[in-house]
């Protein structure tokens, strides 16, 4: 008697497979039981990832697809039975306890978990890598970004940086090399000589010392942080004023000072330290003064060295000191004796290369020239400014932008004397007008009813509201209501961006006010390929002036390296540190010295 022809091998595997996955648990039901054994999936962490998918839905893409390969190796058998002549295979009909089998299920289980897990491995990784999106640099902290987007390694020092540096092993000098010469590099170099000694003194038994690197503002923290990091091996930290070091103490510094042999911060907070007595003076090796041309009268620079350098009477346990400054001075009389005062202040001699023309070869000096535009008139009043002074002009609180109001048509124009009181009258602005009446008040409430400050307060919102309702126009493509000196600078910014360029511009101004209204105007009315940024530091200023964290500041710098901000809108105080590419640079007025590498725009 014929053997009935049952399933073959093929549809077996393919329905039991079918079988095992229709019973497949979903996510929820899933044991939490430690006892994974006899469950039908193992919860990969891989397989929940992110979210991507869940286990139910790799269930369902791994079930097709492993049908889809028994299929295909079905066939490739079944065509080879075939082209050699064989029989289809017929099996014997087993009973349907054995097909059914524990130990069956259980191997097609292992089989498919195994094939599921390497599978969706593969896919999860793969949509990891297309669907997560990469950190933007506003999602990273300040030292990632400076860190992706700066690589400062020496390689190869030029033959006048190995020239001074070979000086300041000698003696404390003041190197004076052009902006973007390299001077934090000889630095560098000092410092990986002074560190070197210092290891050997240690080992010998010496009392360990450490190295400050100081800087003038808050920015430059982070950028010579990241040019010091990645070029020394021995550990390094930085502060500055947002970390809040007034409130550490003792036992804090000591710690920091025993983990580190290089800090970089502010000069104020290193002043403090000392005369807090949480460091003295002779457990520093070496003092480093980033524009050492600031070191006089009351700065930090200067009070360290009459406070805390000078009254030690062991000269020989008094730290070494090296300075940098593109020029030693920053006034325009008497250039002689404003040098010789900085030797004296610092200790040091003030000096330079030697070959002056490998200097030129090695630093590209722009071209100096000079815009014009027609004289400007004198301080008017708008129709907002007339207002606003019968309403409200004998708030003494309001002084101050009166007076910039006033002054800002003649040097801006009018449109801009009128965006002052937007700014000064916005809703948060405002509310610092309000905290400083309070605190004036406070200060004469023996001889000043609290009425008074009552009434002062409700005007205050009054103009807040007056402002907010008033009609400002657009600025015009045409110029009306902007100064000569506006559109003059406006005219050199259309024929540089007028077209997709990678040329990039800084633009110089004396006051807060200012920077924000030529950004504010040139975001308006700028060409589309003109992309304005602002720098005007985190020191804070007036009501209505625009104060900038320092993580806002070192984004946008990060932003105008890479071109993502092509012309950027500077406070002349600020210094911008390691700004380089610059293709032109504006200043309304003359700026220091050190800057004379500048297009200038002045009046004729």
């Amino acid at each position: 008697m014929a053997a009935a022809v049952g399933p073959t091998s093929y549809e077996e595997d393919l329905w039991d497979l079918q079988v095992a996955m229709s019973e497949a648990p979903t996510m929820q039901d899933l044991p939490t039981s430690p006892d994974l054994e006899d469950s039908y999936f193992e919860c990969d962490d891989r397989l929940i990832e992110d979210d991507y998918m869940s286990a139910a839905d790799v269930s369902m893409e791994t079930t097709e697809a492993v049908c889809k390969e028994v299929e295909e190796v079905h066939e490739t058998d079944e065509a080879q039975r075939l082209s050699e002549g064989s029989e289809p295979e017929v099996e014997e009909e087993k009973p349907a306890q054995e097909l059914r089998s524990t130990e069956r299920k259980r191997e097609y289980k292992r089989k498919f978990d195994k094939w599921a897990r390497e599978h969706a491995k593969i896919i999860t990784d793969e949509e990891i890598r297309l669907r997560k999106p990469l950190p933007t640099d506003e999602h990273l902290s300040l030292r990632e970004v400076l860190r992706k987007g700066q690589s400062h390694t020496i390689t190869d020092p030029r033959e006048y940086q190995l020239e001074l540096f070979e000086r300041a092993k000698k003696q404390n000098i003041i190197a004076v090399l052009d902006t973007g010469s390299g001077k934090t590099l000889i630095a560098v170099l000092l410092l990986r000589h002074v560190l070197d000694q210092e290891l050997e003194d240690r080992s010998s038994g010496k009392k360990p010392r450490i190295a400050f690197f100081l800087v003038d503002s808050v920015a430059l923290v982070f950028q010579q942080y990241e040019v010091l990091n990645s070029n020394l091996d021995q550990p390094i930290n930085c502060f500055c004023g947002d970390m809040n070091p007034d409130h550490w103490g003792k036992s804090t510094w000591q710690g920091h000072l025993k983990e580190n042999m290089v800090i970089v911060c502010t000069a104020e907070i290193l002043y403090q330290c000392l005369m807090r007595s949480f460091i003295r003076i002779d457990q520093i090796n070496l003092l480093i003064f980033d524009e050492a041309h600031h070191a006089k009268k009351n700065h930090p620079y200067a009070r360290i060295i009459k406070d805390c350098y000078i009254p030690g009477d062991d000269r020989s346990n008094r730290p070494k000191i090296f300075g940098m400054t593109a020029s030693p001075v920053d006034v325009r009389s008497n250039f002689t004796q404003a040098a010789k005062d900085l030797e004296g202040m610092l200790h040091c001699q003030i000096a330079t290369t030697a070959d002056l023309a490998l200097l030129r070869m090695s630093v590209s000096r722009p071209t100096e020239s000079i815009a014009t535009y027609s004289r400007l008139p004198h301080p008017y009043e708008t129709n907002l400014y007339r207002e606003m002074q019968a309403r409200f002009g004998d708030l003494e609180i309001l002084t101050k932008i009166f007076r910039y109001a006033k002054e800002a048509t003649s040097q801006l124009g009018q449109w801009c004397a009128d965006q002052v009181w937007s700014f000064a009258m916005a809703e948060q602005e405002a509310l610092k007008f309000e905290r400083r009446a309070e605190k004036n008040f406070s200060k004469t409430q023996d001889t000043k009813p609290v009425e008074m400050l009552d009434d002062e307060m409700n005007r205050l919102r009054e103009a807040q509201k007056f402002v907010m309702n008033w009609d400002f126009t657009k600025p015009t493509e045409n110029g009306n209501g902007l100064s000569s000196k506006v559109l003059t600078l406006r005219g050199y910014l259309n024929l540089i961006f007028e077209r997709s360029t990678d040329a990039r511009c800084i633009v110089f101004v004396d006051r807060r006010y200012t920077a924000r209204l030529l950004h504010d105007l040139f975001s308006r009315i700028g060409t589309s390929h003109l992309r304005a940024g602002l720098l005007v530091g985190a020191r804070n200023g007036e009501p209505g002036d625009l104060v900038l964290s320092v993580r806002q500041q070192i984004l946008t710098l990060n932003k105008f390296r890479k071109g993502l901000v092509n012309c950027l809108v500077v406070l002349s105080q600020e210094n911008i540190g390691h700004v380089r590419r610059s293709s032109l640079t504006f200043s309304s007025s003359p700026l220091p010295l050190q800057r004379r590498d500048l297009t200038f725009l002045n009046a004729i």
